[in-house]
């Protein structure tokens, strides 16, 4: 319990005990800010290094990634998706070498975990495609791989947003309708 205290995930109150926080726009956001820093950060890293590296962990993560993917794509993700959604992006920080930003990455990647929970239905093809786009941009040194990690993020953070809103909207239309 501490440990998710610690992550910013839960929030003890005395006396009343431990609950999950509440999401809010701008917890997405920042989250979102801080993982696209690491993440473009570790792409360039990655990019920069002299010779070449094996993309194998990446292509490993993507084909778990269409494996756990349902047939049927009228679905919000699963909770086995979106685990080997933040497993790919963990293994795209390993890959660049520095335990500093795996460090940094890792309540980040647990943080996003419980934000993906929100994710709207999203078609499983797009899904995919997103994530091998990466992989692509990646494994064939794209100069602009770092851009691609970033409008990926900032996909997320937009369709985050947009399911998050929906909710609090229903929630407040039906308090004043209980009022």
């Amino acid at each position: 319990l501490r440990h998710l205290v610690q992550e910013g995930l839960v929030v003890t109150e005395i006396n009343r005990g431990a609950r999950v926080r509440d999401v809010s726009t701008a917890d997405v956001i920042d989250v979102y800010r801080a993982r696209t820093a690491i993440e473009t950060a570790a792409v360039t890293a990655l990019l920069e290094r002299a010779g070449s590296f094996d993309p194998a962990p990446l292509e490993h993560a993507q084909h778990h990634i269409r494996d756990v993917c349902p047939d049927d794509c009228s679905q919000t993700p699963s909770q086995e998706l979106i685990a080997a959604d933040i497993d790919f992006h963990r293994a795209l920080v390993a890959m660049a070498g520095s335990p500093r930003l795996s460090r940094a990455h890792e309540p980040l990647a647990a943080e996003s975990q419980m934000l993906l929970n929100w994710h709207p239905v999203y078609a499983v093809s797009d899904y995919v495609a997103d994530h091998q786009k990466l992989l692509e941009a990646i494994a064939s040194r794209d100069p602009g791989a770092a851009d691609v990690v970033r409008a990926h993020l900032q996909l997320t953070v937009e369709l985050l947003i947009q399911e998050t809103t929906r909710y609090a909207d229903r929630l407040a239309s039906t308090e004043s309708l209980v009022s």
